[in-house]
């Protein structure tokens, strides 16, 4: 498709399109579409009943109840609606790592948005794009068609990862903008304060979305697999550090793996859909995993 080659193969768009992307609760859309909404109304799939009252219409009520028990009941359905699917990208200099994957982590993080982005188009869905540092540099609100989704991608082409990250200060009133509920996918490295990062998760959270929080990392970034004296870094702040490796690499390890640990546990205490997506594996996999299980929870 037009625009998405940018980003994904014409193979990788083949692996997508058997793909189903949804909210493990319930959406609320703009349109009719294929997921299960949070409103009531006249549907072809029915839900439930519930008592009569005075003032509702009388097309509604269920006459074979009636006449099985003299009692008025109105038939309830459950309303389709399109997904709103909020795509949210961290743009901040550490996201333009590279070393062992097959990009930086900032363009991998652009092609699952990409990818997501296919399918909710392929799926007649509304997409949005938030990209964010120490404040929000894009926003572009949830919709569908053709126009939105050139404008989409040109918006996601044209950015770099640059700057600091401040999660909580760029999310926190994006979080009150996004006034109906729907899926955010959030795609990070998250060398940020967890706290910030969390509030920014419980702001999402308390407005009813259903979130994906997608720690997107270099496999060099797990393994540390330097040999010798190394001179690290900060892509961010420029601060540098010296250390031999080998030395470190033990007790580094148990680090990311303690602090990758204590985010998949506060996610799920938060009800967030907590993945590590490393740079070296391809889009359509990864989603492929994602979406399988997300399946099997209900989505």
């Amino acid at each position: 498709m037009s625009g998405f080659s940018d980003f994904l193969s014409v193979d990788a768009m083949r692996r997508l399109d058997h793909l189903l992307l949804g909210s493990r609760w319930t959406a609320e859309g703009g349109r009719a579409g294929r997921h299960s909404s949070v409103l009531k109304g006249a549907s072809v799939e029915f839900r439930d009943h519930r008592d009569y009252v005075q003032g509702d219409s009388l097309r509604h009520l269920d006459w074979k109840v009636f006449g099985r028990s003299e009692r008025y009941y109105i038939k309830q359905f459950q309303e389709e609606t399109s997904l709103r699917v909020h795509l949210v990208i961290d743009a901040s200099a550490s996201m333009a790592f590279k070393h062992s994957g097959r990009v930086s982590k900032f363009e991998f993080a652009r092609e699952l948005a990409a990818s997501a982005a296919y399918l909710a188009h392929q799926q007649q869905d509304s997409v949005g794009l938030v990209i964010y540092d120490d404040q929000v540099r894009c926003w572009l609100p949830t919709k569908g068609g053709s126009r939105h989704i050139r404008h989409f991608l040109e918006s996601l082409a044209a950015h770099q990862a640059s700057g600091r990250t401040d999660t909580g200060k760029a999310l926190e009133a994006l979080a009150e903008g996004m006034a109906r509920r729907g899926l955010v996918m959030m795609f990070s490295d998250l060398l940020d304060d967890p706290e910030a990062v969390f509030r920014a998760l419980a702001h999402f959270r308390r407005r009813g979305h259903d979130v994906v929080l997608i720690h997107v990392l270099d496999p060099a970034e797990l393994d540390l697999p330097f040999d010798g004296v190394s001179d690290f870094i900060d892509m961010e702040t420029g601060e540098r550090l010296e250390a031999d490796a080998a030395l470190i690499r033990r007790s580094y390890r148990e680090a990311i793996n303690a602090a990758i640990e204590s985010f998949r546990v506060r996610c799920g205490a938060l009800r967030v859909d907590f993945r590590i997506a490393t740079t070296d594996r391809a889009p359509s996999e990864f989603l492929n995993g994602l979406l399988a299980d997300r399946k099997r929870q209900g989505a």
